[in-house]
């Protein structure tokens, strides 16, 4: 009979204490740079993939919830379509747009590679801005044909390993040159 008292009492004990526990959640905190890292990233990929080859003379740069976009476009019409892109990311509120045109006579068009190679760099940076934070805003990441290079002097031998594995990862990276020290 004690038995089954001392069960009972452990298990209604148990369950208290399950229950009065706050539940964990689910999103960490996040350094501010690094938050405003992502949104950069976040607007620049969504340019490039409403813009094409017209958005890789765009540079998006996130203070809290302001993007401020700088460069120059080609066609009159990407000028004022990328604020309106850059207003459709989550998290960003307003936009400095300092976006100008320049004279499309002899400008030499970017090909559908240097797009490509754009878009896969800013998925790697998102990707690892995503899973090793502040770390992340220390490496040089550059793509040539699907080839990503990771530069940069990390904190520790594991920040770099993961920064590696997570880059093999991601669809369309063909290799990984780790010069990562």
């Amino acid at each position: 009979m004690q038995t089954n008292v001392f069960s009972v009492l452990a298990g209604a004990l148990s369950l208290t204490l399950l229950l009065s526990t706050p539940p964990v959640t689910a999103t960490p905190k996040v350094a501010p740079e690094v938050s405003e890292a992502i949104h950069a990233t976040s607007v620049k990929s969504k340019l490039i993939d409403k813009l094409g080859a017209d958005a890789l003379g765009i540079n998006a740069s996130v203070t809290g919830a302001t993007v401020t976009l700088t460069g120059e476009v080609t066609k009159s019409s990407s000028q004022g379509l990328a604020e309106q892109v850059a207003l459709s990311v989550k998290g960003i509120k307003k936009v400095e747009n300092k976006v100008t045109v320049k004279n499309a006579e002899g400008a030499v068009g970017a090909s559908e590679s240097s797009v490509k190679n754009v878009a896969l760099e800013m998925k790697v940076k998102n990707t690892l801005l995503a899973h090793i934070g502040v770390n992340a805003l220390k490496i040089e990441v550059e793509v040539v044909d699907g080839v990503v290079s990771l530069r940069g002097k990390l904190d520790s031998p594991e920040s770099a390993k993961a920064a590696i594995t997570k880059t093999r990862s991601i669809k369309g990276v063909k290799k990984v040159v780790d010069l990562l020290g």
